[in-house]
């Protein structure tokens, strides 16, 4: 139960720590079966602290089992995020008796200075112990104020590893035979950018689409133009083996959330697909969350993919591992009853409003045009734990439908978390609600039908 705020936040199928701080998802990568995460966590307390890598593992990315923080601050400084390569054929050297090494890549930040360079440690019992190399850093500082978060990929193309991280307001692009010599390739940003703001977080990897292979580079900002509020920018465009060319752009910022706590993404490596993880709070105020022991959670894991519009190109999502919930999935008429917290609803139509209700008379509202949705929490529950939960640029998401005619649309509600999927997957939302009592009524107006099934351990 939680200790501060009305009552206990923490939901069910979205991965939580055990108590204090968590952000950033690190490290993900799949293995034997099982998915591992490591997350930015502070061990000590609820709020924003020295960063160690906290670990958990799933085998359907709902249900976790939570194990010993995996890396600890060390006299390089704290250890921000990063990611993590599966080295099968040994090309580390690190390997030894059989054991396929596990190497993390990081970035060691001294708080003192923040001065920030590439690290990395290895694992060979399957990435629960590591050790650091004792050649860190591996890509030191080239005289930048942000240079971190980075991103490792194999790249087909060269035949070697690559890597993405972001530099200032721009991204550097390296590779490297062995994860230890590392020479850079490529940069994204300085001309294309169309957002003046730090980037964090990057991602590059490649979805097939009808007409070939593209490639898709996701870009965590904390300035979002025309609404001031962190989001993730995507682009879509060409690989060449040594940096990454924008070819899908439009006149406007392409953006993977039209909520307002999904930040600091990635997709997991060593799978077959791209399967995406977000921080989901976000950072503006993250460290004033009414949640008690703990801070901070991630998304429910999505499966990216590239779909044409009328537009060209654009990223789509969808929950991953729901199926099993999905099938048993019965009609809810107006007026209707939730009996739980976590639930999944699936709604088809043209246009109207969905409204769920408690017994506090908080109300979450999700309204559906034929050109647009709008997701308003601003009576939703607590907001006065921050200035900027509730104002004027985070009380209500709106985004233009890319899809037109009916609605297909599934909405994900778990007990303090809100995830929206419309059209196919590509206006996805992501936002926080902290109801003083569970919701307890749903209304369904205007031409829409609905859906609901119960999600269950």
């Amino acid at each position: 139960m939680s200790t501060k705020g009305v009552r206990d936040f923490r939901p069910k199928i979205h991965f939580t720590p055990l108590n204090n701080w968590s952000n950033d998802p690190n490290g993900m990568v799949y293995m034997d079966g099982f998915w591992h995460l490591y997350y930015q966590y502070h061990p000590e307390r609820p709020v924003w602290g020295p960063m160690h890598w906290g670990h958990a593992v799933s085998r359907d990315l709902l249900y976790w089992e939570h194990h010993p923080i995996a890396m600890h601050p060390d006299e390089m400084g704290y250890i921000f995020s990063g990611s993590m390569a599966y080295d099968k054929e040994n090309t580390s050297g690190f390997g030894k008796d059989g054991a396929i090494p596990v190497v993390a890549m990081y970035t060691s930040h001294r708080p003192e200075d923040r001065h920030e360079c590439q690290s990395i440690a290895y694992s060979l019992d399957g990435g629960f112990h590591f050790e650091k190399y004792y050649g860190n850093p591996v890509i030191d500082n080239p005289g930048l104020s942000d240079f971190r978060d980075p991103k490792v990929f194999w790249n087909g193309k060269r035949n070697c590893w690559s890597m993405i991280l972001a530099a200032e307001n721009c991204a550097f692009i390296y590779a490297s035979i062995d994860l230890k010599k590392w020479e850079k390739t490529g940069e994204f940003g300085r001309k294309e950018n169309l957002v003046e703001s730090t980037w964090e977080c990057t991602d590059l990897f490649p979805l097939q689409t009808e007409e070939g292979e593209k490639w898709v580079m996701l870009v965590s900002m904390m300035a979002r133009p025309g609404k001031g509020c962190a989001n993730i920018q995507y682009f879509i465009g060409e690989f060449d083996g040594n940096t990454f060319h924008a070819k899908e752009q439009g006149k406007e910022p392409l953006w993977l959330d039209f909520g307002f706590d999904n930040y600091a993404g990635v997709t997991f490596h060593n799978y077959d697909k791209p399967i995406y993880l977000g921080w989901g709070v976000s950072p503006e105020y993250a460290n004033q969350v009414p949640t008690g022991e703990f801070a901070g959670l991630m998304t429910v894991a999505r499966e990216l993919s590239l779909i044409k519009t009328e537009w060209g190109y654009r990223l789509a999502a969808k929950p991953f591992g729901l199926d099993r919930f999905r099938a048993a999935a019965y009609p809810v008429a107006d007026g209707g009853s939730l009996i739980s917290e976590c639930f999944g609803l699936k709604v088809h139509g043209q246009s109207g409003k969905i409204i769920f209700t408690n017994g506090k008379k908080q109300k979450l509202v999700i309204e559906i045009e034929e050109e647009s949705i709008r997701i308003d929490r601003s009576l939703a529950g607590a907001s006065d734990f921050s200035e900027k939960y509730c104002d004027k640029l985070h009380s209500v998401g709106e985004t233009k439908r890319l899809l037109r005619g009916d609605v297909d649309m599934e909405l994900l509600f778990d007990v303090s978390y809100l995830e929206v999927f419309a059209d196919k997957g590509l206006e996805t939302a992501s936002m926080t609600v902290y109801p003083d009592v569970p919701f307890e009524k749903i209304s369904i107006q205007g031409n829409l039908t609905a859906q609901i099934y119960q999600i269950q351990q």
